[in-house]
């Protein structure tokens, strides 16, 4: 079995990785296509040691593939073509409908090779919304994919709404599949060893941005002092756009705000040690792992209601909030602080289910599934 990974995010996360470094383990031969602008790229960071496994990168997106789209579709076409033996693979998968999968679809037109897509968050709020000229195409990839998988069920639930959606859905249901993503084996190993703890203290790893919401989350937490004297927020993770007000955020509020840039995983979990609840109120997020690496340590979370792993757990394992209203931050924190007890993390999950081996091993049959 060959399989071509078309997954233009691969430089930039680490999810792929795991997963593409395991099926190589398991004796998959892979060719993994990224693509990216070379004013973004961040270098070649996750290429894994592999034994039947080759990388192709190619740094081809110019500024007006943002808006144009079908352009952007062909010129990434035209240099996996020049790139690749198309014709020496089994099956595509593509890592996302739109940005990728499109690309499969065109392949498997010209190539007859069936494939399998990803729905992502930004495949449902942003092309699904907002690019009415990629809808058709769209259509027709989610018609021919053999398996449409998605990584959390939030996505899935925000997908099947989709108006564009709802026109094929008939069509296309008996096609998906539910494949969370894993965390890694550290977590794995060290899951459930920490005691609950009930203490007024919280902590979020994220980078600084808008979409992670961080300003507004330490406002709720600066708002709750009144309430809750000890209350600290540990923020783990920076950069980005929004760094330096939240920087001045934590130098006008030190007794509440702690800042501890970015840790290691011994680090983090000395840290997740220190408290009773992981708190990331996300606008947008397709899965999170940093809320199963945070479940694993035993504390509740704070997860936005319909985005990342809402849908996907048991509702004891913590509080699902709207992310636009500080007063729905505040009271999850107060519901969680008032019955810590109640909110029980490693007693109703089965971490095994996000081992990165496990996972590669459903998608080996998953693989085996559309060529049988």
């Amino acid at each position: 079995m060959k399989v071509l990974h078309i997954c233009n995010d691969f430089c930039f996360s680490k999810v792929h990785a795991n997963l593409y470094s395991r099926l190589d383990a398991l004796g998959v031969e892979q060719t993994i296509f990224t693509f990216y602008s070379e004013s973004v790229r961040r270098g070649r960071n996750n290429e894994f040691d592999a034994a039947r496994t080759s990388f192709v990168y190619k740094d081809i997106l110019k500024p007006w593939h943002r808006i144009l789209f079908h352009n952007k579709m062909k010129t990434v076409l035209r240099a996996l073509q020049e790139s690749v033996k198309i014709e020496n693979h089994d099956i595509v998968h593509a890592s996302s409908l739109f940005t990728n999968g499109v690309v499969a679809y065109k392949l498997f037109k010209k190539y007859h090779i069936p494939y399998i897509v990803a729905v992502r968050t930004t495949d449902v709020d942003e092309f699904l919304r907002y690019a009415p000229h990629t809808w058709y195409v769209g259509l027709k990839t989610l018609l021919n994919a053999s398996k449409i998988v998605f990584i959390s069920k939030s996505i899935e639930n925000s997908f099947v709404s989709s108006p564009i959606v709802k026109t094929i859905l008939s069509k296309i249901n008996d096609k998906f599949v539910l494949q969370p993503n894993g965390i890694d084996d550290f977590w794995i190993e060290k899951a459930g060893i920490l005691p609950i703890r009930n203490n007024h203290q919280i902590i979020s790893v994220c980078r600084f941005d808008a979409n992670k919401n961080i300003e507004r989350l330490s406002n709720a937490v600066i708002a709750l002092r009144s309430k809750y004297p000890d209350i600290k927020l540990h923020l783990v993770g920076g950069g980005d756009s929004l760094e330096k007000r939240i920087l001045e955020l934590v130098a006008n509020h030190p007794e509440t705000l702690v800042f501890h840039g970015r840790k290691e995983k011994d680090e983090l979990r000395e840290l997740y040690a220190q408290c009773s609840i992981f708190a990331m109120p996300s606008h947008h997020e397709t899965f999170g792992l940093v809320y199963i690496e945070a479940l694993s340590q035993n504390l509740a979370i704070i997860c936005t209601r319909g985005q990342g792993v809402d849908g996907l757990l048991d509702s004891r394992v913590g509080e699902f909030v709207d992310s636009h209203s500080q007063q729905s931050i505040e009271d999850a924190i107060v519901r969680i602080f008032e019955h810590r007890v109640d909110y029980l993390s490693y007693e109703v999950m089965d971490f095994n289910a996000y081992d990165w081996n496990t996972i590669a091993e459903k998608y080996i049959e998953l693989y085996k599934q559309v060529l049988s």
